[in-house]
């Protein structure tokens, strides 16, 4: 028998994920059969292993999940997924105060068998960044009496739910999946991506001086990235400039990085088709969510805010582009039209005449914050719209309908 300890979340440099070690399972072909106990479930979760995942099941290996949807924490994209992708799945619930709440991971085959037991739930930060702890006990079937009973013991206690006998317990199917949304026991994770951003404000800002001394006393830790077996790649088109400071755009394969916001721009407003709308609130399903304006420090509401913020763009640094409500509009406008210290201007860029109407037309603009009031930008082309959606934490439309242009966080 062979156990080790899997801890996760102090050292994201050298730690080996419980993640890491689903994946190494799913790849080590002694295995043939994997199931997973486990109370919670996202579709991030899902995307960092579903080409190993699926890669399982495309050798002939078998997959069951039972998933728990307590605490509104298993969200509707992820059952979806799970849907979409064929796997076999029964959902624990109890209608009361009980709550379905393991994390165990088991892999069979032939002659091995593996159990990855601890506190890592079917989630991103489950399995590679949050502090967490697992032990892997894997063992010869043949030669090692103790791993085959204690891996009996597990199976024997989950009996009831491994047979579907038990009534707390139900495949997972469509029309299941229908009444655990209807019955909001399943949310959007837009939903409840909004219900925490509420809890966020009702228990105080975190620039309060409380706040201040508060990180004063712990640091942060680095998070450890997530495998690449869920590439979350686009293609950004990077602008060029030689010596004469003629203007061309190259393309070019980036990595999407958490914490970013992109926005559908649509046909752009402005003489110099450098005026970007931003939303005070957007929807999704109906449901509202928080408006692109929030990303940059604006509260949406205060009107009479008038922010600058520079903006880095192909090796360049654009200062002092405002950001400001327009009453005549009803919105926000990001006006980009920043200058570079030697006297280059964004607005160069969004009247290019490179076979576009401009630089920023009918594309997607991807930000990411790189310090205080200076953001990174990157020009993406429409096709990867649908890339972008599936690898947001939140995503809608902007305005009060379903109808408006599309924008997301990562």
């Amino acid at each position: 028998m062979e156990l080790k300890f899997i801890g996760q979340g102090l050292d994201s440099e050298n730690d080996i994920a419980a993640g890491d070690y689903l994946i190494d399972s799913l790849n080590d072909e002694r295995y043939t059969s994997f199931k997973a106990f486990v109370a919670f479930i996202s579709k991030s979760g899902i995307e960092n292993i579903i080409d190993e995942l699926t890669g399982f099941i495309g050798n002939g290996g078998s997959v069951c999940l039972y998933v728990g949807v307590d605490l509104n924490s298993t969200s509707k994209e992820a059952l979806e997924k799970l849907i979409e992708l064929g796997i076999e799945t029964y959902i624990i619930f109890s209608p009361n105060s009980i709550i379905y709440h393991p994390k165990i991971y088991t892999f069979e085959g032939d002659e091995y068998s593996r159990a990855i037991i601890g506190s890592s739930n079917f989630t991103k930060r489950g399995l590679f960044q949050s502090i967490e702890a697992s032990v892997s006990v894997s063992f010869n079937i043949e030669e090692d009496e103790t791993g085959n009973n204690f891996l009996a013991e597990v199976y024997e206690y989950y009996n009831t739910i491994l047979n579907d006998e038990n009534p707390s317990c139900n495949k997972l199917t469509p029309e299941l999946l229908k009444i655990l949304i209807d019955s909001k026991v399943v949310l959007p994770e837009a939903v409840n991506w909004k219900k925490q951003n509420k809890v966020n404000k009702e228990f105080g800002s975190k620039d309060s001086a409380a706040y201040d001394s508060l990180l004063k006393k712990f640091g942060k830790l680095k998070a450890k990235r997530p495998p690449k077996g869920y590439k979350k790649v686009v293609t950004k088109e990077e602008i060029c400039f030689n010596e004469d400071k003629e203007e061309s755009i190259t393309s070019e394969i980036i990595e999407l990085e958490t914490g970013s916001m992109w926005i559908e721009t649509g046909k752009v407003t402005g003489g110099s088709k450098n005026q970007l709308d931003l939303s005070k609130q957007g929807k999704l399903d109906d449901e509202i969510i928080q408006g692109s304006v929030a990303y940059f420090g604006i509260v949406p509401d205060e009107i009479d805010t008038i922010k600058h913020i520079d903006i880095k763009l192909g090796g360049k640094l654009y200062k002092d582009n405002p950001i400001e409500y327009r009453l005549g509009n009803s919105n926000w406008r990001l006006l980009l039209k920043g200058v570079t210290d030697d006297g280059d201007k964004l607005t160069s860029i969004s009247r290019m005449q490179l076979g576009q109407e401009g630089g920023f037309v009918y594309k997607i603009l991807l930000f990411t914050k790189i310090q205080d009031e200076i953001y990174k930008l990157e020009i993406l082309d429409l096709n990867d719209k649908e890339t972008l959606i599936e690898n947001s934490t939140v995503w809608g439309k902007m305005g009060r309908g379903n109808t408006g242009r599309a924008y997301g966080f990562i």
